[in-house]
């Protein structure tokens, strides 16, 4: 099992065009460096009116693949 910690920053309309199918995953920078695609969906219980923010764990397999999220502030 692995952790990212990330934060996120994206305004109303920055989500929109998520919401619109425009985009599918959102590309962060973790706190040790790496590059990491989100797929949006994971995102979507945390999106407010403001849009997303916030600093995030996410929680992947060996594999790769996802297993958790959760808002860390």
């Amino acid at each position: 099992m692995h952790k990212a910690v990330f934060s996120v920053k994206l305004n109303s309309e920055q989500v929109l065009q998520y919401y619109k199918g425009q985009k599918s995953s959102v590309r962060v920078r973790t706190e040790s460096g790496q590059t990491m695609s989100i797929p949006y969906d994971i995102m979507l219980k945390f999106v407010t009116r403001e849009g997303i923010y916030g600093r995030f764990q996410l929680t992947y397999g060996d594999d790769g693949k996802f297993l958790d999220i959760i808002r860390l502030s």
